[in-house]
């Protein structure tokens, strides 16, 4: 039944034309009820990565969009060796097609192709909703749930030798500028005596920041006191205890706690929150 079910269906590459995008927009923001997938907002992800373009598939039924699955490329380092890496988002499928399969179809086809790339491994971020189906049906491995972090100062120090060994995510500089062009978001960069920040506004009272890093000047700007929030895996930063200096939000508190998980592709890395540096900029919830 459930192949005949399939039958009906069409699977195609990510349309990232003009007319494409913006069918894609409208599929996505009527899926997750959001503002966010903007045409403008899946031109810039999808087709102007400059570590390349967008891998995946939709489903097609009655000659619309059924479900979609996208992975776009990511800088990586493992041991001191650039691997090629894959961010897992926007997976959707419409309320009228759930159960038939298509969100395991459509993935097992875009890790083929990506296999077929040279791609390594690929990275998702997924909530208590989405991760069952992305470790019991298509076999990805779990790492540990992100940590928040909650601050009226930065981390103390910062200790770039405990990330010689792990698994890190690095922007080059072409890299760091298209993610800062999120059309959504206003970023800036600040120094804070020693170190550095990728920030944006969260209200007048709030930031989040994506990136923590050692300044590479003495320049220090004033940065308008505020609460920050801090998301991610990290042993290379030192948080002091104390809600001035920083503490993780329980688990009770968290709102929708996010997992960080992996596939091997054609890797065999073993990863785990010991060997692993990620943040928000890594990702694309912020």
């Amino acid at each position: 039944m459930q192949e005949s079910l399939n039958n009906n269906y069409s699977f195609e590459a990510i349309d990232t034309s003009v007319s494409g995008l913006k069918a894609l927009s409208e599929f996505l923001s009527d899926t997750f009820k959001s503002s966010k997938f903007t045409p403008d907002y899946l031109d810039w992800m999808y087709n102007h990565n400059p570590v390349g373009g967008v891998v995946g598939f939709n489903a097609i039924f009655e000659n619309k969009l059924a479900a979609h699955y996208a992975l776009i490329p990511l800088e990586a380092r493992y041991k001191n060796e650039k691997i090629k890496a894959l961010l897992s988002l926007n997976t959707a499928t419409g309320s009228m097609h759930q159960g038939r399969g298509l969100f395991t179809i459509l993935a097992n086809k875009t890790y083929v192709k990506s296999k077929d790339l040279g791609f390594d491994i690929v990275f998702g971020v997924a909530n208590a909703n989405s991760i069952y189906g992305f470790i019991k049906k298509l076999d990805w491995n779990y790492i540990d749930q992100l940590d928040t972090c909650v601050s009226l100062t930065l981390p103390k120090k910062i200790e770039i030798e405990k990330l010689r060994h792990c698994l890190t995510l690095p922007l080059s500089d072409s890299t760091t500028k298209w993610r800062l062009s999120n059309p959504n978001y206003k970023y800036y960069k600040c120094n804070f005596g020693k170190i550095n920040i990728v920030a944006n506004d969260i209200n007048y009272f709030a930031r989040s920041i994506l990136k923590i890093s050692q300044a590479t000047s003495d320049d220090t700007k004033f940065l308008m006191p505020k609460i920050n929030f801090w998301v991610g895996i990290s042993n290379s930063y030192s948080w002091k205890k104390g809600f001035r200096s920083g503490f993780k939000i329980p688990e009770f508190l968290k709102p929708s706690p996010l997992h960080l998980i992996y596939k091997n592709l054609s890797s065999e890395i073993d990863l785990n929150r010991r060997n692993i540096h990620f943040e928000a900029i890594n990702f694309d919830a912020f």
